[in-house]
């Protein structure tokens, strides 16, 4: 390795090194917000799609609620997964609760799922809490 490449690698080293040093110290300096995880998810209903509302036909949709027990405002985001009789996932939606105030219970609609409500034995979400800040960051 030449000697001026050398000391071009020691300068993007040393350069990183600061760059992190500098955004951990940030870091540490910033207040601890409160917790988000006191929240209470309802069991999901089935629900068919069409107007006859025959669970036999194409397609469900997974109907339930979110209760936000926190101090703040909360956006929530719940991946539902239909699951079969063996427990197998069919198929997956993604449905969204913004601005959810401290106190309140929304109702949960995840549509899209491509299969009949009586081919769905159950659905299991996986749930993703976000607090809303105040300014926005």
């Amino acid at each position: 390795m030449k000697p001026a490449a050398a000391h071009i690698y020691i300068y993007v080293f040393v350069v990183a090194l600061f760059e992190m040093s500098v955004g951990l110290v940030g870091c540490e300096q910033m207040p601890t917000g409160p917790s988000l995880s006191n929240i209470v998810v309802s069991s999901f209903s089935k629900q068919p799609t069409i107007e006859t509302q025959d669970p036999s036909l194409c397609c469900c949709r997974a109907v339930g609620t979110v209760t936000n027990r926190n101090t703040v405002s909360i956006y929530v985001s719940i991946t539902v997964s239909a699951l079969d009789a063996r427990g197998s996932v069919i198929s997956k939606a993604v449905a969204f609760a913004p601005d959810i105030a401290p106190g309140q219970t929304v109702q949960v609609i995840a549509p899209g799922f491509p299969v009949p409500c009586n081919a769905i034995a159950s659905f299991s979400p996986e749930v993703r809490v976000r607090g809303l800040t105040e300014p926005p960051l």
